[in-house]
This record gives structure tokens, C-alpha cells and sequence, in this order.
């Protein structure tokens, strides 16, 4: 009987490791589909995420860009108006400028005909006491 007892025996371990064999490929296969699984979400969550990110940083360029026009805008703006004072400064300083050139000619031509007035003056005094002392002499 102990050859039956062993040909059960060897059946029954050729059953217990075609099933425990069974139980693996279908475990194997079980984890398979669930990788595969996990895999396509885990992909389709990385480009969900590259788009996002993609949209983030086209809409951040977007918004730097319009920020930068506005920037240039405003400056060219102020530099405009900053050439327009500019000019406007100049021209009020020529003016004024050549006001007081017209003032110190006027003040300086009134002086020179005082000066003139008052050495014709001192010329007339001078002659009309020579003419004196002339007289005086010839007489």
C-alpha cells in the first residue's frame, strides 16, 4: 500500500503545484492589468498635469508680455512728456536769457550816454572856461 499511498501522495502534490501554479498566473495576471491600469492613469495624469502647466506658463507669457507693453507704453509716455518740459524749460530759459541781454544792453547804453552826455558836459565846461581865461588874456 505504500505505493498506492505515495502514487496518492505524488497526485496530490502534482495537484497542490498545478494549483498553487494555477493561482499564480492568475495573481500574475491580476497584477499586470492592475500595473497596466495604474500605469494609463498615472500617464494620463502626467500629460493632464504637462497641460496644465503648459496653459500656466503660456498664461503667465501672455500676462508678462502685456505687462511689458504697458511698461514701454508708460515710459515712452513720460518720455515724451518729459521732452515737451524739457523744450518748454529751454525755451523759457532762452527768453529769459535774452531779456536780460536786452536789459543789460539798454542799461549799459543808458550808461554810456550819460557818460557821453556827461563828458560833453565836462568838454562844454572846460571850453567855456578856456573861452574865459581866453578873453581875459586877449582883452
Amino acid at each position: 500500500m505504500s505505493e498506492i499511498t505515495q502514487l496518492k501522495a505524488q497526485r496530490y502534490m502534482e495537484a497542490e503545484n498545478k494549483r498553487h501554479f494555477l493561482d499564480l498566473q492568475k495573481m500574475k495576471a491580476e497584477h499586470r492589468r492592475e500595473f497596466e491600469l495604474a500605469q494609463k492613469e498615472h500617464n494620463a495624469q502626467m500629460e493632464r498635469l504637462t497641460k496644465d502647466f503648459e496653459i500656466e506658463v503660456s498664461s503667465t507669457k501672455n500676462e508678462t508680455d502685456q505687462k511689458l507693453t504697458e511698461v514701454r507704453r508708460k515710459s515712452t509716455e513720460l518720455l515724451k512728456e518729459e521732452k515737451s518740459r524739457l523744450s518748454s524749460v529751454i525755451d523759457t530759459l532762452k527768453s529769459t536769457h535774452e531779456d536780460q541781454v536786452n536789459e543789460l544792453k539798454k542799461a549799459q547804453d543808458s550808461e554810456i550816454s550819460n557818460i557821453v552826455s556827461s563828458h560833453k558836459r565836462t568838454l562844454e565846461s572846460a571850453r567855456e572856461k578856456y573861452m574865459k581865461e581866453k578873453m581875459k588874456w586877449d582883452v
